[in-house]
């Protein structure tokens, strides 16, 4: 008898927790070092004119950006072009963005656009009409072209990258 009670008692229980759990646990925040570096890295870069191919502040293009960016902030050398970064990382649902997260616009079958999230619903890209520059995602412009956003750098790693002193380019 003893048994029994403890096998429904285990069972109940077991029911009674699976029921609790309706959703998952939010996603944890990046580290404050990860957002300081990143948005020192973009303060850099910031009013940087746009040239098609450029990755220096005479003129950049917006994977070239993102690749610097990443050089100077955690001290990675990622792809050249915004279709070998958009294979990069893991995809992110549009809940659990977090700085430091690329997101990637598609215009049409053959024009892409990157840029990094910055969190609050801000990107900082490459405009070709504006140069470096900081926009929101809530603009209807880029929630319509918006395709997908890609996490490089998780966050229980991010902290063991250092800024490294000479970026490289990485071709």
């Amino acid at each position: 008898m003893a048994l029994r009670f403890h096998r429904l008692w285990f069972l109940l229980g077991g029911l009674l927790l699976a029921g609790c759990r309706t959703a998952a646990p939010p996603p944890t925040p990046p580290p404050p070092d990860l957002r300081e570096r990143l948005m020192a890295a973009v303060a850099r870069w910031q009013g940087t004119p746009h040239r098609w191919g450029g990755l220096d502040h005479r003129g950049i293009d917006c994977s070239g950006l993102v690749l610097r960016v990443y050089q100077e902030a955690f001290g990675l050398t990622l792809p050249r072009t915004t279709e070998a970064q958009a294979q990069l990382g893991r995809p992110v649902p549009r809940q659990a963005w977090q700085a430091g997260d690329l997101v990637f616009f598609r215009f049409n079958r053959k024009e892409r656009h990157v840029g990094i999230y910055l969190g609050d619903g801000r990107f900082v890209h490459a405009s070709s009409s504006q140069g470096v520059t900081i926009s929101t995602l809530n603009d209807p412009y880029w929630h319509r072209h918006y395709w997908m956003a890609r996490r490089i750098l998780p966050p229980e790693t991010a902290p063991l990258y250092a800024p490294s002193p000479k970026p490289t380019i990485g071709w």
